[in-house]
């Protein structure tokens, strides 16, 4: 479930698209859950837990699917606060942001997914788990245009100990409309978050499941257009081979694992770099130099590594 507006789900203002939630889950439920003849796509159960965490507001939403030798599971993490009617925003803890909604999976929400991740360990025929949620979790990872919100309590939230707990193999977000691949700053934890962006299809993922091995390819657009060129390079590679006693990871190019104790963003003010002579993610204008000035002095290039 997308943030909906430049104000989000804020109380008290024109632009605030608050009314609209309930709605919203009924379409994302009725055009991606259901068929045409209105039944469910995802409905069966895993083990003896429901796809779907039947009785919360995240039961149109949230759901669970065994494909082959893989379960994926879905989840709206989005959480009204209260009754709704305040704004709700905790910086030093690093919650909310959002107005009346924050981002967090607790309560029933929580147990459901916990339920459907223990009956996964039960099943021998289910080698890989992937979870699927809007925010990042782990940060730094890296923004463009984005409010920047992540889930509240970042690594030491919940939703991310169970994740962790039963050896949940990669979690995909999206969002921050850039790419980062990282693991937690816990030496025990195995999850992998990817984070990345799809929009207008000038980025995307393929992922390949075997019997012991995840391979994950990030492609970029490339060409003489700002868009719809339909050409893609491989921009990074991720994969997880668990044939082993223990997991093993390789990464390279975007999705190489970030090591949030290194440095993170260089500056280089030596040249200046036209954009149309290198491929820059999510920067549109491809025929412009990456000039930003602040009073007199003018940064001429930014090279990061984050």
């Amino acid at each position: 479930m997308a943030r909906i507006g430049n104000l989000g789900f804020r109380v008290n203002s024109e632009r605030s698209k608050v009314d609209t939630i309930e709605d919203y889950r009924k379409g994302f439920s009725d055009g991606v859950k259901k068929n045409e003849e209105g039944k469910e796509l995802f409905a069966e159960n895993i083990g003896s837990v429901k796809a779907s965490p039947l009785g919360t507001p995240f039961e149109d939403t949230s759901y669970a699917y065994q494909y082959k030798n893989s379960l994926f599971v879905t989840i709206d993490a989005f959480k009204r606060v209260g009754d709704g009617t305040e704004n709700f925003i905790d910086k030093k803890r690093g919650l909310g942001g959002e107005g009346t909604y924050t981002c967090d999976v607790d309560g029933e929400h929580l147990r459901w997914f916990e339920s459907v991740l223990m009956e996964a360990q039960k099943d021998a025929a289910i080698k890989h788990i992937f979870v699927q949620a809007h925010l990042p979790i782990l940060q730094p990872v890296r923004k463009v245009r984005t409010s920047g919100q992540f889930m509240d309590y970042a690594e030491e939230n919940s939703f991310w100990k169970v994740m962790n707990k039963y050896k949940v193999d990669v979690y995909f977000a999206g969002d921050v409309h850039s790419n980062t691949a990282s693991v937690g700053r816990d030496p025990n934890s195995g999850v992998v978050q990817i984070v990345t962006r799809g929009n207008p299809l000038s980025n995307f993922l393929s992922v390949v499941s075997t019997e012991d091995v995840v391979s994950i390819t990030l492609w970029n657009e490339v060409g003489s257009k700002t868009k719809w060129n339909e050409n893609y390079n491989e921009y990074g590679r991720l994969v997880i081979d668990k044939s082993g006693s223990k997991p093993v990871i390789e990464s390279s190019g975007e999705l190489t694992l970030l090591d949030p104790d290194s440095v993170l963003i260089k500056f280089d003010f030596d040249e200046i770099v036209p954009l149309d002579t290198r491929q820059v993610c999510a920067i549109k204008d491809v025929s412009k130099t990456i000039l930003l000035s602040s009073n007199t002095y003018h940064l001429l290039s930014i090279r990061y590594t984050l």
